[in-house]
């Protein structure tokens, strides 16, 4: 227990709960029993199980995903720089231009062809051009590495500046991975913090996610105050105890506690009631909702701000995903989506000319980062998913990624000026050269402040 799953497989003996968020997306752990299957990678919180192993090695879901990303790495869209396609040709006609000024100098004045030539070659030396960008880049990460925002792929901040639509993971991604206390349904007339103080008691016997969420939003205090005995746990169902009483009560599912529930219930939820013997025993209902990242909302405010357009792209079931999307006003969500899914829905983008970005946490985002134009992890996430993305933001702070964007496209405002500098630099200096009027020496003081004022320019960056 607590452990991952090493294969796939089906359980042969036990019931236990499998988280298989990191894979799939799904937010709440699922009940698996004899016979159902379980996937490597996921995690048993629940009980001790069999199981018998059906895939290994590169037949795992796990190894499927990874291949999978594999393959979406090397159709990702490539980046050109400016700079890189004019460079070739730039020194090409940079020596052609000085072997025809030393042909002709050579009929005008012998005795000044070479200085003229080499004036020539020294002046539009492309340092101020090989350095606009790089020198941008580099302090621009060094910027946001001070910020916990790890660039891995220089180009992506190039790309970031460019974006149009913005895809986001739900599970660990905008939302937290864990449940809060939302709502308590209990009998009228009766005491709420009773029900409630008596319900954490008995969860903090049990390591569900749903237990945990009880107890954290319970005082401590509180939950001391009620002694329970004899607790035992139903893997998949919930736990039952004795009060001071001698009575029995049970927390957990509906069909454990002996209780019907809502048809119009959408959020996970536990119950807890006495087992007495009667039909309708009084209850308290407690339903949990996913906790939002505490700057999920302005991020995706910013990027609304900004024309940028926002989709949703989760593995989780359909309730939860409309639950979060309502919450964040994102119309435009997706649900129950595979990594082939998700890689799928990002590749139509491109296909329309949108510059995308991912950003996600989870094993089952990672072919999707890998694909897009601009890919950023969080710090908790799945490591193969930090490996792939072009951005990682250490402490998962969201509000990071608004910033980054600001940060990339002062940069790429800084490229173009460094640029702009370059090419009227070079348009001055060499009609000078080429007339006889710049001397070698003085070539090579102008190339030399030309890449100092490169330099000086993208150092804003890094304030």
């Amino acid at each position: 227990m607590g452990q991952a799953f090493p294969a796939d497989g089906c359980l042969i003996e036990g019931r236990t709960q499998a988280d298989e968020s990191l894979l799939t997306g799904e937010s709440r752990p699922l009940v698996r029993g004899v016979g159902d299957a379980v996937i490597a990678g996921s995690l048993n919180l629940g009980a001790p199980v069999l199981m018998r192993v059906t895939q290994v090695g590169h037949g795992t879901r796990h190894q499927q995903i990874v291949a999978l990303m594999q393959r979406a790495l090397t159709e990702r869209p490539s980046t050109v720089r400016w700079a890189d396609r004019v460079a070739a040709p730039f020194v090409g006609g940079v020596l052609l231009l000085a072997a025809a000024a030393f042909g002709v100098w050579m009929h005008v004045d012998p005795s000044r062809a070479v200085w003229v030539a080499v004036s020539i070659l020294i002046v539009t030396c492309p340092c101020a051009l090989s350095l606009a960008a790089p020198s941008a880049l580099i302090a621009a990460t060094g910027a946001l590495a001070r910020r916990g925002v790890l660039v891995q792929r220089l180009d992506a901040l190039e790309t970031l500046a460019q974006i149009d639509v913005a895809c986001f993971d739900k599970t660990g991604t905008l939302t937290e991975d864990r449940l809060a206390l939302a709502q308590v349904v209990w009998p009228d007339g009766d005491d709420l913090q009773a029900w409630q103080r008596r319900a954490a008691a008995l969860a903090a016997h049990s390591r569900h996610p749903l237990s945990q969420a009880l107890v954290r939003a319970t005082p401590s205090e509180d939950a001391a105050s009620w002694p329970w005995h004899g607790a035992r746990e139903q893997a998949g169902q919930g736990l039952e105890a004795l009060d001071a009483d001698g009575r029995r009560w049970r927390l957990g599912s509906a069909a454990w506690v002996g209780v019907v529930p809502p048809t119009d219930l959408a959020r996970p939820a536990v119950w807890l009631a006495p087992q007495d013997g009667t039909a309708a025993p009084p209850h308290a209902r407690f339903e949990f909702d996913e906790v939002l990242r505490p700057d999920t909302a302005g991020l995706l405010q910013s990027l609304r701000e900004q024309g940028i357009r926002l989709r949703l792209l989760s593995g989780d079931r359909a309730g939860a995903v409309q639950a979060v999307a309502q919450r964040l006003g994102l119309a435009d969500a997706r649900h129950d989506a595979t990594p082939q899914d998700k890689l799928a829905s990002l590749r139509a983008l491109q296909r329309q000319g949108h510059r995308v970005l991912m950003v996600g946490d989870g094993l089952n985002d990672g072919p999707v980062l890998a694909q897009a134009d601009v890919s950023v992890a969080l710090g908790h996430g799945a490591a193969l998913a930090q490996q792939r993305a072009d951005i990682v933001v250490l402490g998962s702070r969201l509000g990071e990624i608004a910033h980054a964007r600001g940060v990339a496209r002062r940069c790429a405002a800084v490229v173009r000026q460094n640029l702009a500098w370059a090419a009227g630099y070079n348009a001055v200096c060499v009609p000078l050269a080429l007339l006889g009027w710049l001397p070698p020496w003085a070539a090579g003081l102008g190339m030399a402040l030309s890449s100092l004022v490169v330099v000086g320019n993208a150092l804003r960056l890094a304030r």
